[in-house]
């Protein structure tokens, strides 16, 4: 057999590929013959049979003409050669950068019901279904698990039919998503490959449940046309049982079912499915289900490992071929060097980890709203000059229309947030414990990615303690930052929350306040401030006790999908973690934030200054210096730090400039409005008293009716 590729040599091509292939003597030439070829992480890039165009038969000798569904990558491939007989031999290829290809000379036989016999027939039924599935990025296991049930379906329906038993396979999946993109291409495309029988319904779960309607559960009987009572309102599922024809219910917004009703609704749904009438789908991202079976485990039971599939990171290929199908989506039409440096551009942007996290919608919105603008300028420019009156192709998008410094110049959200947190003032030993437990994050996401096993995946909790304005909230905002880099919180935002946000004034109401906090922090940092209020030791009645009891819950859950930091003073921080025992086995993380000395602090005053240009006299330097030291030789405990300095500057500083300046004749030099004078250090001292401002009242602990 002879492959070669019909275009130019190019890193990245959307050209043919032609096969020749000279029978021997035992294959008869009038036979029909299909060719599939696939990546080696299955993905089919093309395929031909005799019969159509893209075949040419001269004697022995065949010519397959082999369009690419995508563009052409280096990299290992794998021809399956399949004709009437059902014998089946593979080819092992290489294409290498050059784009030439190398070509096993010896074919491998493969045997019947083998994962080539799958690949190649059964799974091929729904050839195009079957081909976008391949294509989609993230699929590995979910392709896996389609070759295995068409095995599992041969066998069954063979004994079926031979014993006359009918034997069905579970058909329940639990199916875990990053993007809802991903999970709205994959619903229809498992339906068609997978073997999934039955009519699919879509059940959103957010609208099953509204407690603002007198009927709580009116959607649930809009959706199912059925009456119920309004003490058994889900009773609804009973008109599963009234109907023989197979169901497939596919439940979305699954967090509605941890959420106020769930219950009801997973007990009314666990009682008629799944059956053999009617089979359940359960997506939603990976923390949501596990939420969903830690409620619930008898769920558990109904989904064996091997129906639990789940959106996989992004290879290099998937995103590269991600990639080209946004771009074709967007009708975006590029030249070949064009193509050639997009591909390089994308595929570096993987490798330095920049677009290693990105999902779908990242890709789509990268494509459309930079690429796509890019064209236009860039076409509109080439008008200009009049490149179009002889080339209506400078329509098309050019190597110049690619921003490769944009894209590559850019750090990952992950080193971002390293780099960020390196660049705050003081905080060394504190600065390296969070960036170990960054890298052990990151070292146990690309275990896994690799199909290592990961024991330790858990979002840890933590506990901040120090004086105020040393940089907890920063702190925490950056985590929030690398762990939704690393998908490990969906997205990664700050809730900063005290008492007064937690802690209700009448019964119940703590609960309420709770149960909205709680949704809302889900996929991000929750921030408890002046945590150690929330409980006292000696007020039985004090509501606070029913808030840290709600946050022991989420504490509790493996995965969570939410980082939860109880931040405070020291010493009230120790006393929580005595009086509550079980808190202190929930925070594997302590991170203690020291105060700042003189020259720390002078150096956050000169960075608020320089921010917006304004630039401090030798003599104002040596007053500000001397005036902090002071200051902090006579702090207190509650004494600012990072804000206080803040203050100064922007409170006191600044302030007193603009006073001094105002009151002299008006004088429009540049360098008068930026240059700070020692006089306006020491208004600003004076006014702030030689000492830090108290910012704020020290909290009691305990219950204050």
């Amino acid at each position: 057999m002879i492959i070669e590729g019909a275009y130019q040599n190019l890193a990245c091509n959307t050209g043919d590929t032609l096969v020749v292939v000279k029978l021997d003597k035992t294959m008869k030439a009038d036979e029909h013959y299909s060719f599939f070829l696939y990546t080696d992480d299955l993905a089919l890039m093309a395929d031909a049979e005799t019969g159509k165009d893209c075949v040419e038969r001269r004697g022995r000798i065949l010519r397959v003409d082999m369009p690419g569904r995508c563009p052409w990558m280096p990299g290992k491939y794998m021809l399956l050669m399949r004709w009437a007989t059902d014998q089946i031999v593979r080819y092992d290829l290489q294409l290498d950068d050059r784009h030439q290809w190398h070509v096993d000379p010896t074919p491998t036989r493969c045997l019947p019901m083998s994962r080539e016999d799958m690949l190649s027939s059964k799974l091929i039924i729904n050839r195009e279904s079957w081909a976008k599935l391949s294509l989609l990025p993230g699929t590995r296991q979910l392709k896996e698990w389609c070759i295995d049930r068409a095995m599992q379906n041969n066998v069954l329906v063979s004994l079926s039919a031979n014993f006359h038993v009918p034997i069905d396979l579970n058909e329940n999946l639990l199916v875990a998503y990053r993007s809802k993109y991903w999970r709205n291409a994959v619903m229809v495309l498992l339906q068609q490959v997978g073997n999934i029988h039955g009519e699919l319904i879509p059940v959103d779960c957010a609208k099953l449940f509204d407690p603002t309607n007198n009927d709580a559960y009116e959607k649930l009987h809009e959706l199912f046309g059925d009456d119920h009572p309004d003490d058994k309102p889900v009773s609804i599922f009973q008109c599963f049982e009234v109907s023989s024809a197979l169901r497939v219910f596919c439940l979305r917004n699954i967090a509605a079912l941890t959420a106020a009703g769930g219950k009801n609704i997973m007990s009314a749904i666990l009682r008629h499915c799944p059956s053999k009438c009617h089979k359940l789908i359960i997506m939603g991202t990976q923390q949501e289900i596990d939420a969903l079976l830690e409620q619930c485990p008898s769920l558990q039971r109904h989904f064996p490992r091997q129906n639990r599939l789940s959106e996989e990171p992004f290879s290099c290929q998937d995103m590269l071929r991600l990639f080209f199908r946004d771009v074709a989506n967007a009708n975006l039409l590029l030249s070949a060097k064009a193509r050639e440096k997009a591909w390089r551009v994308v595929g570096k942007a993987w490798q330095k980890g920049i677009i290693s996290s990105w999902t779908m919608e990242d890709m789509h919105q990268w494509v459309n709203d930079v690429l796509v603008p890019a064209n236009v300028r860039g076409a509109i420019q080439r008008w200009q000059e009049g490149k179009l009156q002889t080339d209506m192709r400078q329509l098309w998008m050019q190597p110049d229309d690619i921003d490769t410094a944009t894209l590559l110049g850019q750090q990952s959200a992950f080193d971002e947030a390293l780099h960020e947190l390196n660049q705050m003032v003081g905080l060394d030993e504190l600065k390296q414990s969070i960036a170990t437990l960054a890298h052990r994050m990151r070292f146990s996401v690309e275990r896994r990615q690799l199909g290592l096993p990961v024991s330790d995946m858990a979002t840890y909790h933590a506990i901040f303690t120090g004086n105020p304005g040393t940089g907890k909230t920063t702190v925490a905002r950056l985590l929030g930052k690398i762990y939704h880099s690393l998908g490990l919180l969906s997205r990664g935002e700050v809730i900063c929350v005290d008492r007064t946000t937690m802690v209700g004034r009448y019964i119940g109401e703590t609960e309420e306040n709770m149960k909205h906090l709680l949704e809302e922090a889900r996929g991000n940092v929750l921030f408890v401030d002046e945590a150690y209020t929330l409980y006292s030791k000696d007020d039985d009645r004090d509501f606070g006790r029913h808030a840290v009891e709600a946050l022991l819950g989420a504490l509790a859950r493996h995965n969570p999908d939410m980082l939860i930091v109880f931040a405070g003073y020291q010493k009230e921080m120790d006393k929580l973690m005595q009086m509550n025992p079980g808190l202190a086995g929930r925070f594997p993380y302590k991170f203690h934030f020291p105060d700042y000395d003189a020259q720390q602090l002078m150096q956050m005053v000169e960075r608020v200054l320089q921010r917006d240009s304004y630039e401090l006299a030798d003599d104002a330097r040596q007053t500000l210096l001397q005036g902090i030291a002071t200051t902090v030789q006579n702090r207190s405990e509650t004494f600012a730090n990072a804000r206080w300095a803040e203050q100064l500057a922007m409170n006191g500083i600044i302030p007193a400039m603009a006073d001094r300046l105002t009151a002299a004749p008006h004088v429009y030099d540049r360098s008068t409005y930026q240059r700070v004078e020692a006089a306006d250090v020491l208004v600003a001292l004076e006014r702030f008293g030689m000492k830090a401002p108290q910012t704020r009242q020290r909290r009691t602990i305990g219950f204050c009716a």
